[in-house]
């Protein structure tokens, strides 16, 4: 082996010295290499979305060898053919060429065309209001009319129509003034649009406390939460949500206030969640969400293969027996899924304690160890916690159009009118009609 030339002349003590000395950065250099790595793993890890990383790569699913698109012999579906509302006939007497008289039509077609009426002002109507004094009741009555709002200058189509272009078409307060300017001369401000949704939240908070107490008596429910910018400071929106119900909770604390306001102290419902701590600490049964489980097991045998990679199959194999068992399975059958399925996590818990890189993931399992196993007892919920995250990305696509919001005034507008409007989306409503009825109500 060759000798550098720069140790060539130096003598022991030199060359000790010098060696010490890169030693010493080496050390350093170590230190920062571990910090790096760190920071790093916010952004490298199974819980980071997809829209943070690009290192992490998983997988690629194998081709399945069936064909793309739909299956030989479906019947496709075509919209409807609407009924006219108006009849027009088109007819030539002379050839709009040569000017000579036609004869009769050699056939005739119809064609039907749908449009939208042109841009019309806004209807301003003056009511004149009597009002009388019934000596039998011994008060002042006063007619009412389901066109004429309670409160302010604007009708209840009006509000109807601000608030479902706020919360359902996610349109941002000046867009929905330019819009409604453009199309019905009117002259409206983003400021009083967003006093407009407050006042469509005024005549909804009813609905909203009454979603909010079906819930709470609610057999199983599914909750989540997400981060929320107000006044620049974090806070955070909640779900509670069910099958045909979603409520939203816009606070400023991600501990168990928001659950016991929902839910309540004596929840005998079943809830699904993640592994959150304050969950576990209110509710007596859990379902905790396998999604959450599995994607983090893929991401452990991605990175360290091995025995990770054996776990994450395995955990695939609990999961897809225990999402055999329906309500018309048979208790034995139940009994022994549950005694195959707790035999083999306990296993797992066992065989990965002494795996340095699994035993942070091992110890998630073993602590919520009976609340992956809720369905067995309750087959008619669901193993995962997916329904709660599908009803949150609607409030994540709100927070990203709206960005931070500016006080508790518009947290209160956001998390009541989204609730009543997914809720009546859930339940396959009009949301225009029931938003309508109940500002007329």
């Amino acid at each position: 082996m060759k000798i550098p030339q720069e140790f060539e002349n130096l003598g022991k003590r030199a060359l000790i010295r010098f060696l010490i000395s890169k030693d010493e950065i080496i050390s350093q250099l170590q230190i920062e290499i571990e910090d790096l790595e760190r920071r790093l793993l916010a952004y490298e890890n199974s819980n980071t979305p997809p829209s943070k990383s690009n290192n992490r790569r998983y997988p690629k699913r194998e081709p399945s060898g069936k064909p793309v698109g739909a299956p030989k012999g479906h019947k496709g579906t075509t919209r409807k053919t609407p009924e006219p509302t108006q009849f027009k006939e088109l007819k030539l007497d002379n050839c709009p060429d040569c000017g000579n008289e036609l004869e009769k039509p050699k056939y005739t077609c119809k064609k039907i065309q749908e449009d939208i009426p042109k841009q019309q002002p806004a209807i301003v109507t003056q009511f004149k209001i009597s009002h009388y004094f019934c000596k039998h009741c011994n008060k002042e009555v006063v007619p009412k009319d389901n066109d004429l709002a309670e409160n302010g200058k604007f009708g209840p189509n009006l509000i109807a129509q601000i608030a479902l272009m706020k919360y359902e078409d996610r349109l941002p307060l000046r867009k929905i003034a330019d819009t409604l300017n453009r199309q019905h001369n009117l002259d409206l401000t983003p400021a009083t649009i967003l006093d407009i949704t407050e006042r469509a939240a005024d005549y909804c908070e009813l609905t909203y406390d009454q979603i909010k107490q079906q819930i709470r008596n609610s057999n199983n429910v599914y909750a989540d939460e997400t981060g929320q910018k107000v006044q620049g400071k974090k806070w955070w929106t909640w779900i509670f949500t069910t099958v045909n119900l979603a409520l939203f909770l816009i606070t400023n604390s991600r501990g168990q206030k928001p659950i016991r306001e929902v839910l309540g102290d004596n929840f005998l419902g079943v809830l699904n969640c993640d592994g959150w701590a304050s969950y576990k600490k209110l509710i007596k049964i859990i379902q905790r969400c396998w999604a959450h489980l599995l994607r983090e097991a893929k991401w452990y045998a991605e990175k360290y293969e091995g025995q990770a990679r054996l776990l994450y199959k395995d955990l695939c194999k609990i999961f897809e027996r225990i999402k055999k068992i329906t309500v018309n399975t048979i208790q034995g059958v139940k009994t022994r899924t549950y005694n195959w399925c707790t035999k083999l996590m306990k296993y797992w818990i066992n065989t990965c304690k002494s795996y340095k890189e699994l035993k942070k993931f091992i110890t998630k399992i073993e602590n919520g160890f009976e609340c992956w196993f809720t369905k067995l007892k309750y087959p008619e919920i669901e193993l995962t916690n997916n329904r709660a995250e599908r009803g949150l990305r609607e409030i994540v696509v709100q927070r990203n159009i709206t960005g931070t919001l500016r006080n508790e005034r518009g947290t209160r507008i956001m998390q009541i009118l989204i609730s009543v409007i997914g809720t009546w989306k859930l339940q396959g409503l009009n949301t225009y009609e029931m938003l309508l009825n109940t500002i007329r109500s």
